[in-house]
């Protein structure tokens, strides 16, 4: 056999092994999820606990827990959020700085550090005085999970009320869903928040009723 067709048919030989080998497909990366893009009013639950009406986006989808911590906390799995909520009266009166150093001495909101992207205050809820803060804890390197956060504290009189969405997303290359998700927040759910009556948040949860007594048995 000549030379030439030495070389031909390996060449041959080469593309056939080559073609015989299936080509590895790394798997596709999963999309974080988003909210729905749905402009009508969102489902809301109400808590006569803390006299607070929250709305939330894709409702039947929320894990809701008011009765068993000192705050309300709902968390939504398809995309890693959750919200903590908390009214309460104190004695004296207060603004948005003594609400929020109460929330963090009552261990109510992170008190890690944050990468802050906006820090508002204003008059929220139509009377509170309040502090609005939309932050990032910094993550460890470009693969690591990043956690964003919305946290509202108001103050009125001689009321508070605490705010805190965290969502958490796989790592950077995830951001823009992470700052549509706290756009979200920012705008429908913490911008949707009602707040019951002034009157109608108690300074603690109610004690446990006792059970009556026993009736004494007949002398």
């Amino acid at each position: 056999m000549k030379p030439g067709a030495l070389v031909a048919l390996a060449g041959l030989l080469g593309a056939c092994a080559a073609s015989a080998t299936p080509a590895v497909t790394p798997p596709a990366r999963p999309v974080a999820a988003a909210f729905p893009d749905d402009p009508r009013p969102l489902p809301r639950y109400h808590s006569t606990r803390f006299a607070l009406s929250l709305p939330l986006p894709d409702g039947h989808t929320w894990r809701i827990d008011d009765h068993s911590r000192e705050t309300l906390v709902a968390t939504h799995a398809p995309t890693r959020s959750r919200v903590v909520a908390a009214t309460f009266r104190v004695e004296a009166l207060v603004g948005r700085a003594q609400c929020e150093a109460l929330a963090h001495a009552r261990n109510l909101v992170p008190s890690g550090e944050l990468r802050v992207l906006e820090d508002e205050t204003g008059i929220t809820q139509q009377t509170f005085d309040t502090r609005t803060v939309v932050a990032i804890e910094p993550g460890l390197g470009p693969s690591q999970p990043l956690v964003g956060h919305v946290m509202a504290f108001g103050g009125f009189l001689r009321k508070c009320f605490v705010f805190d969405y965290s969502t958490e997303v796989d790592g950077a290359a995830d951001e823009p869903v992470l700052s549509t998700r706290l756009a979200y927040a920012r705008a429908r759910i913490l911008g949707g928040l009602e707040l019951d009556p002034f009157g109608t948040v108690s300074r603690a949860p109610p004690a446990p009723q006792a059970s009556p007594p026993s009736p004494s048995p007949p002398p």
